[in-house]
């Protein structure tokens, strides 16, 4: 932005022109109108110049392309390109700002002056006209200047001499009248290439003066050379005083040093690493064989349970047939003790109530102790992993309910043993 500020108030020192466009072709082609209205005149015997209708029609066709081809002299381009001065600072600008280059610390446009000039100025005006229009008005006015003669031409087909001097008068004046078509075609040469040059004049000034103004703005070859060299020299003593640091004796040791250290520093890393992957490998296989000691006991105490389990049913299938068998013994003692007193009566009643109520502690205890086994089952699942030690107290507490429920049965089986004794001695 400042940049463009600053082309800005460069710009705002040139003064602008306050031309206009139909004044500037008026100008120009004001002198040769005039002229051609001098032969009219002449023609239309206004004035004592004799003038032939035909090197009028010629004069009239070279003032027509004159009209034509002033719009492509170099005056009116200039006032043309005058009247887009603003829009060629604008452009300017723009240009200027979209091929910024920084070369080390300065800031301008990589691009030229004249490539922009001539792009924004080739449309100014036909260069093709200008180029042919010097040449193309002599030309004409001698191509002109025979037709003239051509068509003023007499026969001389004259038998006396009086008509031959007539015919002599009238190619002389055919001839002089046809040389004015020359004559103005010259002119119009000469008053052409005289705007032409001073339009070239006043529009390579103008250019001259924005070309002087926005210098500053614009890199130029020496200029590119020479900041690309005081660069590279630059980085090159910044280079060298980087390499001067490096080679410093202090430098190097101080570098040798702290690598020293951070060398030392990793080994411990890497030692510290192998230990810690030792001990979690160590105890990785400690994991693995206590789950597999687990699994095994835990093997174990499932058979355990399943032995326990059938000598429960089998201990539930023998009481079940002592029960039975008494009830057939019971039977058989009331049928065969109808007479007996009352003391007996009771005697039985109490027996029967008795297996009734042992019965019936027996499946409580049955139930109780499935159920306990369960919970003491569930229990071992979720804390196996925690303790091997309370796995163990509680198989060992199962061992010693399973010796405890053997004696309980034992004792059943000796106490039923006995009633029978007393039965069969009765």
């Amino acid at each position: 932005m400042e940049s463009k500020n600053e082309i800005s108030d460069e710009f705002n020192l040139l003064k602008e022109s306050k031309r206009s466009l139909f004044g500037v072709y008026i100008k120009i082609v004001f002198i040769p109108v005039l002229v051609f209205l001098i032969f009219l005149s002449g023609y239309l015997n206004y004035i004592s110049l004799k003038v032939e209708s035909h090197s009028i029609i010629m004069l009239g066709f070279l003032l027509f392309i004159a009209l034509i081809f002033a719009r492509h002299n170099a005056e009116y381009g200039c006032c043309l390109f005058e009247s887009r001065s603003a829009i060629f600072k604008d452009e300017l600008k723009k240009y200027i700002m979209s091929h910024l280059t920084i070369i080390g610390n300065r800031k301008k446009s990589n691009s030229s002056f004249e490539l922009f000039s001539d792009n924004f100025t080739n449309n100014l005006r036909n260069e093709n006209y200008a180029s042919v229009a010097a040449g193309v008005f002599p030309m004409l006015g001698i191509l002109g200047t025979f037709i003239s003669i051509a068509i003023s031409m007499p026969h001389f087909s004259s038998t006396n001499i009086n008509s031959l001097e007539a015919e002599i008068a009238q190619l002389l004046g055919g001839v002089g009248t046809a040389f004015y078509v020359s004559i103005y075609g010259i002119f119009l040469a000469l008053w052409w290439i005289y705007f032409e040059k001073k339009g070239l004049s006043r529009f390579e000034s103008i250019i001259y003066r924005y070309k002087n103004v926005t210098k500053n703005f614009f890199w130029e070859k020496d200029e590119i050379s020479q900041s690309l060299m005081s660069e590279i020299l630059n980085q090159n003593e910044k280079v060298a005083n980087s390499f001067e640091t490096v080679f410093n004796t202090e430098f190097t040791k101080n570098l040798r040093t702290a690598m020293k250290e951070n060398f030392h520093t990793f080994e411990e890393m890497l030692e510290l690493q192998k230990n810690s992957l030792k001990i979690t490998s160590s105890n990785l296989n400690e994991t693995i064989s206590l789950f597999n000691n687990v699994g095994e006991i835990s093997k174990n105490i499932n058979q355990d349970f399943e032995k326990i389990i059938n000598s429960f049913s089998k201990l539930v299938d023998d009481t079940n047939e002592i029960y039975v068998n008494l009830s057939k013994q019971l039977e058989k003692l009331l049928s065969f003790n109808d007479k007996k007193d009352g003391n007996l009566q009771n005697l039985a009643n109490g027996l029967i109530d008795s297996l009734d109520k042992f019965k019936a502690s027996l499946e409580n205890f049955n139930k109780e102790f499935l159920n306990e086994q369960n919970e003491t089952q569930n229990i071992f699942k979720q804390s196996v992993v925690k303790s091997v030690d309370e796995i163990k107290k509680v198989v060992d507490s199962l061992k010693k309910e399973k010796t405890a429920n053997t004696d309980i049965v034992e004792e059943l089986k000796i106490s039923l043993d006995n009633i029978e004794r007393k039965d069969s001695k009765k």
